[in-house]
């Protein structure tokens, strides 16, 4: 939001600082994490539609949970891939080109927080030089 010459945000495993236009801050999100609840960050409308005008990705590795957990490393994961989804929602909502991989939906498993660490790292650059690709972005 703040430079005009960003041409797309690809973040992995995005743990802090989701963002939302003044009056569309969903409710702070309870966890067992030792972080305490996820709260969402409220912009002016005009910065977040700033992020209307470029594609975004966020994906996140497998060994999240669904539902709340005791354990809070899971757990902090759990509410930041959910608060991750609200944010795309709400982008998309008014008009951008975000989206949420969560890789076990592809049938991509064995991931940590680390993807671009992981065994499997060569994979994971695949499927974002495709993204990046079918955005026009580069080949």
């Amino acid at each position: 939001m703040k430079s005009a010459n960003i041409k797309a945000i690809i973040a992995l495993e995005p743990g802090v600082g989701f963002v939302f236009p003044e009056g569309e801050v969903p409710p702070p999100m309870e966890s067992s994490s030792p972080f305490g609840p996820l709260k969402g960050v409220a912009v002016s409308r005009s910065d977040f539609e700033k992020l209307t005008h470029i594609p975004i990705l966020m994906i996140f590795g497998d060994h999240i949970p669904e539902n709340p957990s005791p354990h809070g490393g899971e757990d902090n994961w759990r509410v930041r891939l959910k608060e991750a989804r609200l944010m795309a929602e709400t982008i998309n909502r008014h008009g951008g080109d975000a989206k949420v991989l969560h890789l076990p939906d592809i049938g991509v498993y064995g991931n940590t927080h680390f993807l671009f660490e992981d065994k499997n790292n060569e994979e994971i650059a695949d499927i974002i030089d495709q993204w990046i690709v079918k955005k026009g972005l580069g080949g």
